[in-house]
């Protein structure tokens, strides 16, 4: 009979830290406290694309020497490194302790990854100008999918990747297990090189496709006519959206229906998006509301409209997400919109990076965006207003509906001023409503 001996070593706190340990214990302490204090004490300003937010130093504190939690964790992580067999010997305890930090913050969070001081300052170069993407936006489904929103006309778009296509891996590095921020720095490289990646459609079948790397330049607000109705394109926000699409709407009837083309545009800049929807709103129309651990933030519209009569249709698609969500559930949601195509992907929070005082980064979801309705979108998408009925539909399958809408008002946007609450400013609204459109 294999008898196992089990030694139980019952030492005082006071013991564990005494001698070459205690200076060890000391130094651990001070570096878990600041990484936990960012958790739970963090009260960030909204930012919209993932910026660089600096922690401020933590004055010292006898709590933290007093706090059973942290000494546990410390007692644990020792116990680990001076007798687990299948550990590395080599391993430092301070490598330790980041990776059980990483696996912790991205078990959690889908989007959320935690980088060493080394790790963040390659991070932060392979953003700089001398390193080039690929134009397409990446997420995790909640399984832990890596899936590709191209935007319209990019690299990666015009390789045949398209909206809701799994990525496996890049250069036969497998994607799985990696970050978002370790995913995006492993498609980025210098200009001109190429990216290998291995791609899964949503027909289950895997295509290795290459994908030229660029600088991404694209205008961020197009115009263009099909067959008479006035279209704006805009493949994602950026800064210069809204000053581009008022100047836009300048040039326009304002008496004749217009079509906004959001398909394919995975997001881009946040407060651009939100700028821009109220080019269409009248002041305190409520735009997005940000969800955090601190508070609900509430974003209204806060400036003239521009114009706020004319019919305005949206198209959207399965590769519509983020910030152009944002922008579609203000005007659909505030009654100035009608939305067009197949229900869109349904990315509704905001990331952070947040700088340690070490030099390493936490990557995370600090915000959860809701709808002026009231709806929290995240994984769900928002269903347009109308449906295009085909799997992938073509522009003029969208035009073929705006014109059935159009259609039904007889082209007659103002004879009549309906009763109807809510759309006296739009009566071409107030026919489209019947049947609980909105």
């Amino acid at each position: 009979m294999i008898q196992h001996n089990y030694s139980r070593k019952s030492v005082s706190n006071k013991a564990r830290f005494r001698g070459k340990q205690s200076k060890w214990f000391l130094g651990m302490i001070m570096f878990v406290m600041i990484a936990t204090m960012s958790f739970l004490l963090w009260n960030g300003e909204f930012l919209s694309n993932p910026a660089i937010k600096k922690q401020p130093a933590y004055p010292a504190n006898d709590f933290w020497l007093k706090n059973d939690d942290l000494l546990l964790f410390l007692e644990t992580i020792t116990q680990i490194k001076n007798h687990d067999l299948f550990l590395n010997p080599e391993i430092k305890r301070r490598e330790l302790i980041q990776n059980a930090l990483r696996s912790f913050v991205e078990k959690l969070d889908p989007f959320a990854a935690y980088m060493t001081a080394d790790e963040f300052t390659q991070w932060k170069k392979s953003q700089s100008d001398r390193y080039v993407g690929i134009g397409m936006e990446i997420v995790k489904d909640p399984q832990g999918q890596v899936i590709c929103l191209p935007y319209s006309d990019s690299p990666a778009a015009k390789a045949g990747i398209q909206a809701g296509d799994r990525l496996i891996s890049i250069e036969g590095e497998s994607v799985s297990g990696r970050s978002i921020l370790a995913i995006g720095s492993m498609a980025r490289g210098a200009h001109g090189t190429s990216a290998k990646l291995l791609i899964m459609a949503s027909t289950m079948e895997q295509k290795l496709v290459s994908v030229k790397r660029s600088h991404v330049s694209f205008d961020s607000v197009s115009k263009s006519q099909i067959e008479n109705i006035d279209v704006i394109k805009i493949p994602a926000f950026t800064s210069d959206t809204k000053k581009k699409l008022a100047n836009a709407l300048a040039d326009f009837d304002k008496t004749k229906p217009l079509i906004i083309d959001l398909r394919g545009n995975a997001g881009g800049d946040l407060p651009a998006a939100i700028d821009s929807a109220m080019l269409f709103l009248a002041a305190h129309n409520k735009i997005v509301s940000i969800k955090t651990r601190q508070s609900i933030k509430k974003y209204e519209s806060s400036n003239s409209v521009i114009n706020s009569s004319f019919p305005l249709f949206i198209w959207q698609d399965k590769g519509t997400a983020s910030a152009a969500e944002v922008f579609i559930a203000a005007l659909t949601n505030n009654h100035r919109a009608i939305s067009i195509g197949k229900k869109s992907f349904g990315k509704g929070t905001k990331q952070e990076i947040l700088e340690m005082s070490d030099g390493s980064a936490l990557f995370m979801t600090t915000g959860f965006l809701q709808t002026p309705n009231g709806l929290f979108f995240d994984g769900k998408g928002l269903n347009p207003d109308y449906t295009v009925e085909s799997n992938n539909p073509k522009t003029t399958e969208y035009l073929a509906k705006v014109k059935e809408l159009l259609r039904e008002t007889s082209g007659d946007f103002s004879a009549s001023k309906p009763e109807k609450s809510g759309c006296i400013e739009q009566p071409w609204l107030c026919h489209l409503t019947d049947g609980s459109v909105f």
